[in-house]
């Protein structure tokens, strides 16, 4: 059996029955984005963490693999919409017709694989009709949050949750489609907490871009140092670690246990204890809306 196909085999598997014009337009893509610095560049020069870009591979050694390539190309389906929406919503890209394109066909192709692999189209639409009212909230908190120049801890655990929770549907579909509800649900809640953490590092390191683009950073909506997003990280991994340990997800477990790791050596600077203070703080009023 060979390698399991990366997001950028499947990208390629489902575009190359397109024309020729939009086949190499969405060769392209990442870059068109904005996500590669290189013409040539790949999906996974940017999507980098191994859990991001196969969920469903590390859910699957509690449920039947059956259908596993149909989750996981489900899952990166999911990654290239969701990406080339958000990159439109942010207007970081001016919309044209073939992204519009791409951005609508893998929409669908990530309706048929959720469908082919629980074999039933009803549920597969509505795994995915879940996961695009989560995004709409989520987006639309966001939108509001910088229109109005105002963020509490609450609202951005729970837009930044919404927002990513997309990221989960494949892979917690799965272990739905498999009987095994309850280790769907502490998957979700597992990866929420890894995605908000992975936000607050996103948003700590983007300040100077922020100011320059929005003329705010997160931290500053949010009345702490920069360091307190830092600070955060490790408490908040370590309820997803307990989740995914709940759910005997012991590959999950043992990822973000290196994350972890990785997370509590980055020197944030500023004062220590003050980051430590309001970043535990972020996290237990974060806890409280997860």
């Amino acid at each position: 059996m060979g390698a399991p196909a990366t997001l950028d085999d499947t990208c390629r598997s489902f575009t190359a029955h397109l024309p020729p014009g939009i086949r190499a337009y969405a060769a392209a893509l990442p870059h068109r984005l904005g996500l590669t610095e290189h013409r040539d560049g790949r999906w996974e020069d940017f999507w980098v963490l191994a859990i991001n870009r196969d969920l469903p591979g590390y859910a699957a050694e509690v449920a039947p693999a059956t259908a596993l390539e149909r989750f996981r190309a489900a899952h990166h389906c999911a990654v290239v919409h969701c990406l080339i929406a958000d990159r439109l919503v942010d207007r970081q890209v001016a919309p044209d017709l073939q992204m519009v394109v791409l951005r609508d066909l893998f929409l669908r192709l990530w309706e048929h694989e959720l469908s082919a692999g629980l074999g039933d189209p009803a549920r597969g639409r509505a795994e995915l009709a879940a996961a695009l009212v989560a995004l709409r909230r989520g987006t639309w908190l966001e939108l509001r949050g910088i229109r109005e120049r105002a963020l509490d801890a609450a609202t951005y655990a729970v837009q930044t949750r919404d927002k990513l929770r997309w990221g989960s549907t494949a892979a917690a579909a799965m272990l739905r489609g498999a009987g095994q509800a309850d280790r769907a649900a502490l998957l979700e809640r597992a990866y929420d907490r890894f995605c908000f953490a992975l936000q607050c590092l996103d948003d700590a390191m983007d300040c100077e871009e922020d100011m320059r683009t929005r003329g705010m950073t997160t931290p500053s909506l949010l009345g702490v140092p920069e360091g307190a997003l830092v600070r955060a990280v490790p408490p908040l991994l370590d309820a997803a670690i307990r989740m995914a340990g709940e759910a005997r997800l012991s590959r999950l477990v043992d990822w973000l246990r290196d994350f972890r790791r990785m997370a509590e050596r980055i020197d944030p600077g500023g004062d220590a204890r003050r980051n430590e203070e309001d970043g535990r703080a972020l996290a237990a009023a974060a806890e409280e809306v997860l």
